[in-house]
């Protein structure tokens, strides 16, 4: 916007005023004018960086401090301990994928409703505040409650510095049925997440879906074969969740958010469940100040909480 500024090179620099003050109490002629540079307006950088949904608007859970004294590294959660089978490493990862898919399909089930649903998350935003970072990790726990005025989406920070907030329930995939197959939900989670078909699309619309409704085995195969669809999709090994479950990890990495990011599935074989997701940097972190690899947001699928 510099350059449509309407008093760009006209306003004195403070040493101006003060000549132009002395030559008045004195008197004296007015020197001809001389133009100098105006410096340069600094503004405040901001760097951040979301997990999903937060990515259609996931809550930030780290919350920045403006300013602070020094560089200090940003806290973020431990990296989970993955463990790659020859068999896994040996055999397709979308192979191994629509496999569980197809078990989850053959479940029978009674038809569930969103009432109950429960997820914990953390995502990652920070501030560099010429070159000062302070922030501070809180991680929330949801979930989607009844009330006498409809459902509501309850948020509790789980380090208890917040207070418990509650909204009315409004899910933005108003359509009833979620689709069962996997062509026919990427066509239907694209027109809120055009990217659905890259890594960090498909990421966030797998969450923002997983946090509005809960779904039937069909659905959550098809789930599973919108994931098998994912470009460079790799298994990442064998793993316990942040909840303490054993799933099989799947990753695919993409540049898609500016940094290097490997977005992590993890899946319970024997119902297609997505248990977890992960979003982990892992060649550099730019003008972030953590470690690589870190993990900079986690969401953990928790069921029903009725």
């Amino acid at each position: 916007m510099a350059s449509s500024d309407p008093a760009a090179g006209e306003l004195p620099l403070p040493g101006d005023a003060e000549a132009a003050l002395v030559r008045i109490l004195s008197n004296a002629a007015p020197e001809p004018a001389q133009v100098r540079p105006r410096p340069f307006p600094r503004r405040r950088p901001v760097v951040a960086l979301v997990a999903a949904g937060a990515v259609s608007a996931v809550a930030a859970a780290l919350l920045a401090l403006p300013g602070g004294s020094g560089s200090a590294s940003a806290a973020t959660p431990a990296p989970l301990a993955y463990h790659l089978t020859p068999e896994q490493a040996s055999t397709d990862a979308s192979t191994q994928i629509l496999e569980i898919a197809r078990t989850a399909r053959s479940a029978a089930e009674a038809p569930t409703t969103p009432l109950g649903l429960h997820w914990q998350e953390w995502s990652l935003n920070t501030r560099d505040d010429h070159g000062n970072i302070s922030s501070r990790v809180v991680p929330y726990d949801y979930r989607i409650l009844d009330s006498p005025a409809g459902p509501v989406r309850e948020r509790r920070s789980l380090g208890g510095s917040e207070k418990t907030r509650k909204d009315l329930f409004h899910p933005t995939l108003q359509d009833i049925s979620t689709p069962q197959d996997g062509q026919a939900l990427k066509h239907w989670l694209r027109r809120r997440t055009p990217g659905v078909d890259e890594p960090l699309g498909a990421s966030q619309a797998v969450h923002d879906l997983l946090v509005e409704r809960a779904l039937s085995a069909g659905q959550r195969a098809a789930v599973l074969e919108l994931i098998a669809s994912l470009p460079g999709i790799e298994a990442t090994g064998t793993v316990t969740d942040r909840a303490g479950r054993p799933g099989i990890a799947y990753s695919a990495t993409s540049r898609e958010s500016g940094l290097p990011t490997r977005y992590t599935f993890i899946i319970d074989p024997a119902t297609g469940s997505v248990l977890a997701q992960e979003a982990t940097l892992t060649e550099t972190a730019g003008m972030l100040n953590i470690p690589i690899p870190s993990v900079t947001g986690y969401t953990v699928y928790l069921g029903s909480a009725r």
